[in-house]
C-alpha cells in the first residue's frame, strides 16, 4: 500500500477540526490526489467558499480536461451548488 505525507502545523490542530480538514483538502489538491470538486465536498464547501480558501492561502488553481469533465457532469446530475 502506497501512503501519502499530510503536513499539519500544530496551531491548526489548536484552532480546531475545520482548520484540520481545510488544510488536508489544500493539499490533498495541490497535490493532485483529489480534484477542485472532490476537495471541497470533503469540506463541504460550495465553488465559491473553496476558491476563496484557496486564493487566502495562495494555492494555485489547477484546472485540465479532467475537472471540466468532472464539472460538466455535476452540472448535469443537477448537483451543482454553484
Amino acid at each position: 500500500m502506497q501512503a501519502i505525507n499530510i503536513q499539519i502545523p500544530i496551531e491548526l490542530i489548536e484552532q480546531g477540526e475545520t482548520a484540520v480538514l481545510e488544510q488536508i483538502a489544500m493539499q490533498l489538491y495541490e497535490n493532485k490526489i483529489f480534484t477542485f470538486s472532490q476537495a471541497r465536498r470533503l469540506l463541504n464547501y460550495s465553488l465559491w467558499e473553496f476558491q476563496k480558501l484557496l486564493g487566502e492561502n495562495h494555492v494555485v488553481r489547477q484546472y485540465d480536461q479532467d475537472d471540466l469533465a468532472e464539472d460538466i457532469e455535476v452540472i448535469k446530475s443537477g448537483l451543482w451548488d454553484g
